[in-house]
Formats: structure tokens, sequence, C-alpha cells
């Protein structure tokens, strides 16, 4: 371990408000760190350390204040494959989770197996969650009439359990790799206790005809992640949104994320910058009425159009918000604690959910971009328009999320076909009761009039010809059988 100081995230309580929130406190290389928060709770044996200068920024401290050296020989593989920040952090902070796990059952790294891991999964997904901002256990799992949108369950959700399987998947599969490599270790030749299969599944004999294919989870502890379908935001709450925001930064990019559907992005030192909170002013065309910001993951410069109600909010906030004489060349900057200095999306988030609260909606920058993309393909249908403009990669990612069959379509199909077995039935003037099984089925007339018994309303002599293709002679041994 190198000599110098390195910095630990740790948890505090907030004395105003009792939230968890990140404390940053710099401790030296060899001091022993007993973790324990405000209320006597023993906070996890291991944390996350941010060293700017390591191989990677991100490292795993044991109790004793140490580098814990198989961990982080992974955590510099990550980086080696050009893995990104946000990736790094969040399995650093998996992996830490998961030794403190371990250390207080007594296991070493090394001796976890499969029962082993299903036992943590079991105690983490019924375990509470943490964060900057828990969840209201008055209103978890509940929906706000305004949003539509349930209010944070005070448990982990499928997503998070599985992206927590992944990590351990992963972190083992590189240590049999390497043991293997090397010919020498405790995971030579061993299997991965993050089973990949359920041993239910092993045994399965995989004949077709004779076992049903399988679905959905690949792996045995995995969740299955239920189909949501996108919220979207009324146009009135929105333009309440924008009223009640207190600055003119505030209201423009609410007004920016409602026009242009850009993810709200960051700007941060370890993970650069991204989405809308990541432009700089040179980003900002007014001459073209674009904006450009870059995408997540490999960062690609992505220009959209901007509306003209956002440019009169964006002059308020140059000239009476922003700094003329800044030092960075962020668009957004912070006003209180951050002064001066690119707007983060903690910040952001905080300052949407105090206008959410003042209108009694819980909000999230998101919701602005799913109600964008389905109001683009509800007024265009053009799904290769909505996958350019919200930036995604594949145009299957948009198809999976949005092309949705909309609540008025579903009732005009559902309405077409009573009034279609309706007219059939009035037609042949019985009672307008479905015919029991086995009934026969009631004579319709030809054509469009008085019911028609062809998806579309043929003309007369199409329908003739249809009926005599379908009672023609078939092959020897079928006569007078239809066709279809």
């Amino acid at each position: 371990m190198c000599s110098t100081g390195y910095l630990v995230i740790l948890l505090r309580t907030c004395e105003s408000c009792g939230t968890l929130v990140e404390n940053v406190c710099s401790i030296s290389s060899r001091l022993v760190v007993q973790l324990r928060s405000s209320s006597g709770v023993r906070m996890p044996a291991f944390t996350v350390a941010y060293t700017p200068r390591a191989p990677c920024p991100f490292q795993v401290v044991g109790p004793d204040g140490t580098l814990t050296v198989e961990i982080n020989d992974y955590l510099v593989y990550l980086v080696a494959c050009g893995r990104s920040a946000y990736t790094q952090r969040s399995y650093a902070a998996g992996l830490a989770h998961f030794c403190s796990w371990l250390y207080d059952a007594g296991t070493p790294l090394d001796a976890v197996t499969r029962q082993i891991v299903g036992r943590y999964i079991t105690a983490f997904s019924r375990g509470a969650k943490t964060g900057a901002c828990p969840p209201d256990p008055q209103r978890a799992g509940q929906v706000n009439l305004l949003t539509r949108k349930s209010y944070p369950s005070a448990q982990r959700q499928p997503r998070t359990i599985n992206h927590r399987l992944s990590v351990l998947a992963a972190f083992y599969a590189f240590r049999i790799q390497q043991d293997d490599e090397r010919g020498a270790g405790p995971w030579l030749r061993r299997a991965n206790p993050v089973a990949s299969s359920s041993v239910a599944d092993a045994a399965r004999h995989g004949m077709a005809g004779r076992d049903a294919p399988p679905r959905g989870r690949s792996g045995e502890f995995r969740r299955r992640v239920p189909r949501h379908i996108p919220k979207q935001l009324d146009p009135t709450l929105v333009a309440r949104l924008i009223d009640t925001a207190v600055s003119w930064r505030d209201k423009a990019i609410l007004t920016l994320l409602h026009r242009t559907g850009q993810r709200i992005g960051d700007w941060s030192d370890v993970a650069g910058r991204h989405g809308v909170l990541g432009m700089t002013l040179a980003d900002v065309d007014e001459q073209r009425k674009t904006i450009t910001v870059r995408l997540k993951g490999a960062r690609d410069e992505h220009r959209v159009p901007v509306t003209a109600d956002f440019w009169p909010f964006y002059h308020h906030y140059l000239r009476h918000e922003r700094p003329a004489d800044g030092t960075t060349s962020a668009v957004w900057l912070g006003f209180r604690k951050g002064r001066g200095e690119p707007l983060s999306y903690a910040a952001f988030e905080s300052a949407l959910r105090y206008v959410g609260r003042k209108l009694g909606a819980n909000i999230n920058a998101h919701l602005f971009r799913h109600t964008l993309a389905q109001g683009v393909l509800d007024t265009t249908g053009n799904l290769k328009v909505a996958q350019e403009l919200l930036g995604h990669a594949h145009i299957s990612t948009t198809a999976d999320l949005y092309t949705q069959i909309d609540q008025h379509t579903l009732v005009a199909a559902v309405g077409a076909v009573k009034s279609a077995f309706d007219a059939v039935r009035a037609g042949a003037g019985s009672p307008a009761t479905p015919p029991g099984p086995g009934a026969a089925s009631p004579a319709t007339p030809e054509g469009a009039q008085g019911g028609q018994r062809y998806a579309f309303a043929y003309e007369r002599h199409t329908i003739a010809e249809l009926d005599q293709a379908a009672t023609q002679e078939g092959p020897p041994g079928q006569e007078g059988r239809s066709r279809w």
C-alpha cells in the first residue's frame, strides 16, 4: 500500500432531516477505521476509497484501513477494459457490501460457495435501501395521482438484485481465469459460485418437444424484471413545474428536458460530462436553434433542435444569474454551496424534488424524456425519428420502450369487434347473446352490409372467388374439404 493518504467515502446522518448522505474524509494510510453512524449502528466494515492517481480511482478498503488486494486487482482490470467511472464505482460499492457481509458472517472471500451466494442474495433482497434519499416508509409503493408514478419501494428491486449478481459473477470469473492462467491459486479449476443456471436447469435433457424452452432469467438467483410502460407527464403539470421553478436556470433546464427529451446527465471530474448538465457554452447554438449534448457511454456528440420557448429563459439566466466572469465553460452553474462551479446531477435533482413537493408530485428528470418520446411516436408514428431524437444506438431500444399500443386504439379495436358480432346477430335475427358450444354459426350476408365473414369488405365477385377457392377439390381422399 502506498504511503500517501487517500479519501474514504463514508455515510453520515444529516442533523436537520436524518437523511444518510455521503461524507468524504481524509485518513492516513495506516489508520484503523471504526465506522459507526450517529445513531450507533455499525457501518459496513469495507468501504470505497477514491484515489485519483491510483490505477483505479475507486478502491475497496478493509476494516484495518488497508486495500483489499483481490478486489482492487479486479477493479484495475475494469479500468484496462475501458469501463466507465460509473461502472467502476458501482462494482466497487457492490463488492465492498459483499465483503462486509462476509466479514460479519466470518466467511473468507475465497471460501464462497453457491449456497453462500444464495444466502447473501436473500439477505440483500430483504435489506432496506440506503443512499442519499432513502424511501419514505409512509409512501413506499403508493401511486402519485399527478404523475401516476409509484413512490420508491422500501425493498430493493429485481434490477438491483440482478446487477449485484452480475458484479459477483464477473468478479469470480476474473479470479478463476487469473488462477487458471497462473496454474495455481484458490480458484484453480473451481466452478464459479455465482451459477449461470440452476440445478434444475442443468438436469434438463433439452430434447425438442419434451422440455419447455427456457425463458427470462439466465441465472439461478436472478429475479424476473417486470415490464413497465413508461410514465408520461401531463402538459398542464409540465407548465406548472416550469412556472413553479424558482430560478431562470431551472426554468430553462426544465424546458430543455421537455422539448428535446435528452438525458439530464452530469458534469463530473471523475466520470466526465454528458447530457444536458454536461453542455458547455459552445454547445448552445442560437443561430441554428440547436444544442449539442454528449451521449452516455462513448460520449458521442448529438445535436438536436430546440423550440423557441427555451431561448427567453436562457437569456434571462445568462443576464441575471450566470456570472459573466466565470472560470468554467459549463453552461449551468451552481448557486449556493457550489456557487460558480458546474451544476451537478445531485444539486439539480434536489431542486427538482423541491419543485415537485410544492406541487405534490414525485418527479424525476427522466419522465420528461419518456413524455417526449411517446409524443413523437403518437404524432408522427415514425420510430426512426424517435430513435434519432433520443440518441439510441439501436432502434430496438426505442421499439422495446415506446411502441406500446395506446389505450384509445385498444378501445376502438374491442368496440369494432363487438359491432361486427352484433351486426352478424342482427342480420341473422338471432338474440344478442353468444351461441353456446357447438351451436351452428348464423348465416351472414356477403360483403360489408349485415356483417362480413372476411377481414376486409371485399367486392361481391371477390367474395364469390374466395368461396369457390375454399370449397374446390383438394388432394385425393380430401374432396370437399376446405384448403384452409
